[in-house]
């Protein structure tokens, strides 16, 4: 089963991670909380998000519209995300506890659901 984690952390804790002596520690756990997955077998792929670059698009009326991002109502902003391929949720929620972003903010599971060619 696949799932995405999105890793959601508060604004201070990005400027520290981006910070080359502050950041040394913290980005060293997140190095290592991914190599434990792609040694485990389970990651497909993972990114960080550039901060405050995205941009919304809506249609409306046959119209787009498009505006400069983020526009999150919270406190917690979205980092990155990694796609893994585990047994099950259990085992993907084991993954999230592990993520050291999930000791300063919060680790969304996400399952994928199978496009219909996918489906067996």
């Amino acid at each position: 089963m696949e799932f995405v984690l999105t890793f959601h952390q508060p604004a201070e804790v990005f400027e520290i991670n981006d910070d080359p002596v502050r950041g040394a520690e913290p980005m060293q756990a997140w190095r290592l909380y991914m190599e434990a997955m792609a040694g485990a077998g389970v990651l497909r792929g993972a990114n960080r998000l550039e901060q405050f670059a995205g941009t919304a698009v809506r249609v409306r009326g046959g119209k787009r519209q498009v505006q400069d991002g983020p526009f999150a109502e919270t406190k917690e902003l979205l980092g990155g995300y990694a796609l893994i391929d585990v047994a099950s949720v259990d085992e993907a929620l084991k993954w999230a506890e592990r993520c050291p972003g999930s000791a300063v903010g919060v680790t969304m599971v996400w399952p994928v659901r199978p496009t219909p060619a996918q489906k067996p």
